[in-house]
């Protein structure tokens, strides 16, 4: 007889950006009714990072030439908003450029903290066509959600006159397809195999879009369960939280400045955001990272 329990999980394949995943055996509907449910989630609500505003020396307005660069204003904009950058631990920065002479600014030459992380160095932002000619200014990146427009993104920061707005696409996600195929379970082809497919602009793993998808949909569902029952669930199965830190093969440093502060098991450190582990002492970017990897084997993140 089927049951939750008869339903597998295969990676297809997952080849750079671009990634097939397969889930069955499943109700009959239920192909359709979670297929349509992750792609929008994967669509709308995973967490990026985007450009989302740019200082260039001299210029006040999008709509104007920068002397001795090729492009004008609008066409360097355009430009900066096809950059895919990752975060470690901050939720905003400032990337750094400085062109002098004839050459060709790409995103690889814009300067940075260890934090930060620029996926697609090669490219093209802006051609200085004069030896006398120079390029400088800084691009305003941040971690959001979706897709702001540069109106909100103007009331939201605050920024200086001089600062210019740009809409933000968050969304480390390109494209999301699934189709749904009869799958054989016991002596009946009467149920649903779930195939979904997800390209991301490479700040992500198709992987890690998916499994931060699905627990996005768990929090919903555990947050209605709550209101219809009348309890409180942060989602997490108790047996998940009584984890002791030592199983999850913490390296010597990270666990014993978690023990230090009375950190020893899995609950307790979901408790924790990003940045009050890195306000521990003794604490820095590796040790968070060797935690994130570890919850992550877990389909598990920090407090946010």
């Amino acid at each position: 007889m089927w049951s939750l329990d008869a339903i597998r999980f295969n990676i297809v394949k997952e080849e750079g950006n671009y990634g097939e995943f397969e889930f069955g055996p499943l109700e009959s509907g239920f192909g359709l009714t979670l297929g349509t449910a992750l792609r929008r989630v994967l669509l709308s609500s995973i967490e990026g990072v985007a450009p989302i505003g740019v200082y260039i020396d001299g210029v006040i307005y999008e709509f104007s030439t920068i002397n001795g660069v090729i492009e004008d204003v609008e066409q360097v904009i355009l430009n900066i908003k096809k950059l895919v950058v990752k975060l470690e631990a901050i939720d905003n920065t400032r990337l750094i450029f400085d062109a002098k002479g004839e050459k060709e600014l790409t995103a690889g030459d814009l300067k940075h903290t260890s934090e930060v992380t620029v996926v697609n160095p090669e490219l093209h932002l802006a051609t200085i066509s004069s030896s006398k000619g120079s390029l400088s200014g800084e691009v305003y990146i941040k971690r959001g959600k979706g897709y702001k427009l540069e109106n909100e993104i103007e009331k939201e920061e605050n920024f200086a006159q001089t600062v210019i707005p740009i809409d933000a696409h968050f969304s480390p996600v390109v494209k999301v397809n699934f189709h749904v195929n009869n799958m054989r379970f016991e002596e009946s082809v009467d149920y649903d195999g779930l195939t979904v497919g997800i390209l991301t602009k490479g700040s992500k793993s198709p992987s890690e879009c998916l499994k931060e998808a699905v627990q996005i949909l768990i929090n919903y569902s555990n947050s209605f369960k709550d209101l219809l029952l009348g309890t409180k669930s942060d989602g997490t199965p108790e047996e998940i939280k009584k984890i002791n830190l030592q199983d999850l093969n913490l390296p010597e440093r990270a666990f014993n400045v978690l023990k230090k502060n009375k950190i020893d098991k899995v609950g307790e450190l979901l408790k924790y955001s990003q940045r009050q582990l890195l306000e521990l002492d003794k604490f820095g970017q590796t040790s968070l990272k060797n935690v994130l990897d570890a919850l992550g084997k877990l389909n598990l993140t920090l407090k946010e």
